[in-house]
């Protein structure tokens, strides 16, 4: 306060000093005039003075009024005609300001917008988002963000992301409209791009399990059968190292055989498609366990239903990705895979008992494994379900699938 006092004294006798300075230039100096004429010439000398200093700050203010409206309408055209929507919304979501981009965006004129809620703009598929949204804006005073769609009079959907604070009063937020729509459609490209590619890989992997099977298995059972009739016919007549070798290799072509039929099982189970996942899964386990002696425990609904061939597919291929997770990162002793089915969604896990890992450094899944974690949400979201990976460490892995339960 003292500084601020101590400013306005100089400020004030800079100005009287500069009138001084102004009227002394202009009135010629009174030297000579009688003692009370002196008087009544000191008095006409302050009045002129403060006239010249009144003049002085009317001078100023008009300056000063004409910066600050030029600093207003650049400001103004700053919000007015910014990239992104700006509202003001009271503790009921009543928009009480919105800058000529925000009523662009939402397609409604401004006028209009003003006293109205912003939740009626919102789709009501999305609703429910705003809502909780505008509840947590005013209730933590924290920077909150949410994304939801528009309606509009074309029935185009119009995706927004809305990032919003509380004033300082908590009467009242600023709200910040940001099109994504475009962002939006280049998300569902994508996923449906990688829908594309999962199809063309359960193509591909069904034409070489099939091709596996009538070229390669059908020429390893012939051969086979030649080796076994070439065998016996030589037991008479050549040394007895000659058969064995061709007994030997006969069980190598046996053991080629069935490590075909491994590969085109694994390419595509046949019974994934006749008996189920419940029952695909159930095998799978039990043949992950022989081959790797870690324990698998398996908890479903008996009268698990049948999914849609997608459903299924992608369920079995992220089960496969995570048994083979357990064996490269987790070092665990026993697997446990769950599948639920409740209401109209169907949650299906894997959880493993190994090492675990912190969930912001997971540093043993970053090389291959961090693929395979990308790989097997993408799939997730394919079908319309959420992934999620828990992990603690010294306590193992958790890998689920929520998703909704559609009609085969």
């Amino acid at each position: 306060m003292v500084i601020d006092k101590d400013k306005s004294i100089s400020a004030g006798a800079g100005l009287r000093r500069r009138a001084e300075e102004q009227l002394n230039a202009n009135v010629p100096d009174a030297g000579g005039i009688p003692r009370a004429d002196h008087e009544a010439q000191r008095l006409l000398y302050e009045l002129q003075v403060h006239q010249i200093e009144l003049e002085m700050q009317n001078v100023e203010l008009r300056q000063s009024r004409d910066d600050a409206e030029q600093s207003l309408e650049k400001y103004s055209d700053l919000y007015e005609f910014a990239p992104v929507g700006y509202f003001t919304l009271d503790l009921k979501g009543v928009i009480t300001s919105v800058n000529l981009r925000g009523a662009s965006l939402v397609g409604v004129a401004r006028p209009r917008l003003l006293g109205q809620r912003f939740g009626h703009l919102v789709t009501d598929e999305h609703r429910q988002i705003y809502t909780d949204f505008l509840d947590a804006l005013f209730l933590n005073r924290d920077k909150t963000a949410c994304e939801v769609a528009l309606t509009n009079r074309e029935n185009r959907p119009r995706f927004v992301q809305l990032e919003a604070m509380a004033t300082i009063s908590g009467q009242e937020c600023g709200l910040v409209l940001v099109d994504i729509t475009e962002r939006k459609q280049s998300e569902d490209d994508l996923r449906r791009y990688a829908r594309r590619l999962t199809e063309i890989e359960e193509e591909l992997r069904n034409k070489i399990a099939t091709e596996l099977h009538d070229e390669i298995c059908r020429d390893l059972t012939v051969l086979g059968m030649n080796m076994s009739i070439i065998s016996d016919g030589m037991k008479d007549v050549v040394p007895k190292r000659l058969t064995a070798r061709a007994k030997a290799s006969g069980k190598i072509i046996k053991s080629i055989s069935h490590t075909v039929r491994n590969i085109m099982v694994g390419l595509r189970p046949p019974m994934l498609e006749d008996y189920g996942l419940l029952a695909t899964l159930r095998w799978h386990a039990d043949l992950f366990s022989k081959r790797n002696g870690i324990a698998v425990a398996f908890e479903a609904d008996e009268l698990f239903p049948r999914l849609t061939a997608d459903q299924e597919t992608v369920l079995f291929r992220i089960s496969q990705e995570a048994h083979m997770n357990v064996i490269k990162h987790a070092a665990a002793r026993t697997v446990t895979i769950k599948l639920r089915k409740s209401g109209g969604m169907i949650r299906f896990s894997v959880v493993d008992d190994g090492e675990g890992f912190l969930p912001k450094v997971p540093s043993h899944i970053q090389n291959s494994s961090g693929w395979g974690v990308k790989i097997m949400r993408e799939r997730a979201e394919l079908i319309g379900g959420t992934f999620q990976m828990e992990s603690v460490l010294g306590k193992g892995t958790t890998v689920s699938i929520v998703m909704p339960l559609e009609d085969v």
